[in-house]
């Protein structure tokens, strides 16, 4: 007998007998089961100083700001449902007429071009299933989709929809909703996104990396479909449509979210430092949005502008900035990179790179403090050549220009950055007593008490670096930095108490020269932006090029900056070249809004005229000066220090050193 073939069911008609199966057991299952997220977990919300929000994260690590449906701009409701699903508001949770259409679609290609998946079901599978691709979990999406429209009304499916949507990752954390998608991928809040604009985030849910990461022409084309097929669905009219077709779109790196290096540190400082949960808190941070807006514009600028002039690679530099209120350590703002979006490591606060020449401040510092009233900025130290005892043999010093210059006073020895002069005077101090120093004013990390140590060998970071100049500028009071307002909302373990780590003397001395470094010194080309007289602040610049720094200060800002590249190669440029122009850009945004204080001499301290090249009382013609000295070790006759006993026995007695 001939036998009957037996046809089996098409890959559509199993579907429709595992959905309607589905289906049932579903409602079996339990009408309550499937239960819709009427909010997020009160996000943590971080502020500016000025009280405007940068971001919100949930205690999870989620990225998610929840807005009710009602107070969405009417352009991005529709710019979504015009490009995910348009007759949303038909259908039953599955749309049958687009089935149909994506199945002749895919047969006539021979492969899945085109999807259905309406608004409800992609929420189904957010929620609830995983996204392997297997007929079973469509199924199962179907038929969750069916159980969410019969117990869920039409707005209350479109609320949950758009506040967890995917659409990308911010700092390892799920960006879920258009709010938080508007603020990763635009960097604006969600109502005031215009047209253009929602249309584009609409664009974005189905592929945020690739609709974003590619192309402008891809990233236009994208958008103007939906702007189309909101035209078509009468949501936007074709004036309307045109005119947000016609303006241009911006690349991804545009498209970050303001301050990222300083919100990872506010979020760690958090973290670390809150008393009890913060779901739902408004944390009000220190940031200057101005004062960061320019420090991110001055990397990238001044960055750039050295690739092109052909002196470094494009991409081969990186540079760091950190922007201190002396009196409160309260970071005002914070640049870990050149480009976040391309490393996340924040070289302000995780690299340890050595500070060079910028440590010669912190040498002496310590030896006014330690040796209060013997050295002055008119004591006269040699710079030749000289062998230091060191562990490993001999250590020679060297200037950077190969050259000695004689006995020079400790102002020409710091204004011109000699290394000699420093590395004698941390061995008359004591490298035991620099690093006591160091460590009090603002350096965490470890020192060697070697004699190099002078020289600034020891890696630091930007940030302890910044720390201690701003001791240095607060009068010789340490403060701790914050990148967090007390007066917020949250409730924080203290930060230890401001404390004097130094003489207000000291700290002033220190301060003079380094408006001494300004004026004639390394940091003399400040001149061109009109800031040598109002600033003190030191380059540092170490051996091979391969680190650039500055550091500079008025009484109310202080601003640091690194520049290098992170395998450490040279880079070619002193801390003058390029980390200088960078400072300079930042604390000139900073004048132009507050004018500085001025600085101010403690009690205690004499102003005298000097010479500045030999620093004699300036008794008659010469080049004078207004030196600062501790009362009772000013020159009282204008032989000057480099002729009293107490000059001339400090100089023997360094000198019977190295005998």
């Amino acid at each position: 007998m001939k036998s009957v073939p037996v046809r089996t069911p098409g890959a559509f008609a199993k579907l429709v007998l595992i959905v309607a199966t589905l289906g049932l057991a579903a409602l079996a299952w339990g009408w309550w089961a499937l239960a819709l997220p009427r909010q997020a977990t009160p996000p943590i919300a971080y502020l500016d100083a000025d009280r405007q929000e940068l971001a919100s994260f949930q205690a999870d690590g989620r990225f998610q700001i929840w807005v009710p449906l009602d107070r969405m701009p009417a352009s991005v409701v529709a710019a979504v449902i015009a490009a995910e699903d348009r007759r949303f508001m038909r259908h039953h949770g599955v749309d049958i007429l687009a089935v149909t259409r994506a199945a002749l679609t895919n047969a006539r290609e021979a492969s899945v071009v085109r999807g259905a998946s309406t608004i409800t079901q992609q929420l189904a599978r957010g929620l609830f299933l995983s996204r392997e691709r297997t007929w079973w979990r469509k199924a199962r999406e179907i038929g969750i989709a069916l159980v969410l429209e019969l117990r869920y009304s039409k707005r209350e499916i479109l609320e949950a929809y758009l506040n967890t949507v995917y659409l990308g990752q911010e700092r390892n954390a799920a960006v879920l909703g258009v709010a938080a998608g508007a603020r990763h991928l635009l960097g604006k809040r969600l109502e005031t996104l215009r047209l253009d604009e929602a249309a584009l985030l609409a664009a974005a849910i189905r592929a945020p990396n690739r609709v974003f990461g590619g192309p402008p022409d891809l990233i236009r084309s994208r958008r103007d479909r939906v702007l189309e097929a909101m035209v078509k669905e009468g949501a936007a009219s074709e004036v309307d449509a045109r005119a947000a077709m016609a303006r241009p779109v911006r690349s991804a790196q545009a498209m970050v979210s303001s301050a990222p290096w300083f919100i990872e540190l506010a979020r760690e400082g958090v973290a670390r430092r809150a008393v009890d949960k913060t779901e739902g808190a408004r944390v009000v941070t220190s940031l200057d949005r101005r004062l960061q807006e320019a420090a991110e514009a001055a990397v990238r600028e001044r960055l750039a502008q050295t690739g092109r002039s052909g002196r470094q690679a494009p991409t081969a530099l990186q540079a760091a900035v950190v922007v201190m209120e002396p009196a409160s350590g309260r970071i005002r703002a914070l640049v870990g990179g050149r480009r976040f979006a391309q490393s996340e490591f924040n070289r302000a606060t995780k690299a340890r790179r050595q500070p060079g020449s910028l440590f010669k401040p912190l040498v002496y510092l310590a030896a006014f403090e330690v040796r209060a009233r013997e050295i002055t900025p008119s004591t006269v130290v040699a710079d030749e050549p000289v062998v230091i005892p060191a562990v490993d043999g001999g250590w020679t010093p060297h200037n950077i220009d190969g050259r000695f210059h004689g006995p020079v006073t400790i102002r020409r020895a710091l204004e011109d950055s000699l290394n000699v002069p420093a590395a004698l005077v941390a061995q008359g101090v004591g490298l035991a007593r620099v690093v006591r120093v160091a460590r009090a004013v603002g350096i965490d990390s470890p020192l060697a008490a070697v004699p190099s140590l002078s020289l600034g060998t020891s890696e630091v970071t930007l940030l302890e670096m910044t720390t201690a100049f701003a001791t240095i500028a607060n009068g010789g009071v340490r403060v701790w930095p914050t990148t967090l307002d007390d007066a917020g909302a949250v409730a924080l373990k203290s930060l230890p108490i401001p404390a004097r780590v130094v003489s207000a003397e000291s700290a002033f001395i220190v301060t003079h020269l380094m408006r001494g470094v300004m004026r004639r010194g390394t940091g003399g080309a400040s001149a061109r932006w009109g800031l040598q007289e109002v600033t003190a602040g030191k380059t540092g610049t170490t051996d091979g090029l391969r680190d650039a720094w500055f550091i500079g200060y008025t009484p109310d800002l202080v601003v640091g900056v690194w520049v290098g590249a992170d395998d450490a190669r040279p880079i070619g440029l002193t801390g003058a070249d390029i980390a200088l122009p960078i400072w300079a850009d930042v604390m000139q945004k900073a004048l132009r809004r507050s004018p500085p204080s001025p600085f101010t001499p403690p009690p205690g301290i004499v102003m005298t005229p000097v010479d500045w090249s030999t620093g004699r009382p300036a008794c008659g013609d010469g080049d004078a000066i207004r030196e600062a000295f501790r009362e009772g070790s000013e020159p009282a006759r204008c032989e000057g220090l480099v002729e009293s006993p107490v000059a001339r026995e400090f100089t023997e007695w360094i000198k019977s050193l190295f005998r």
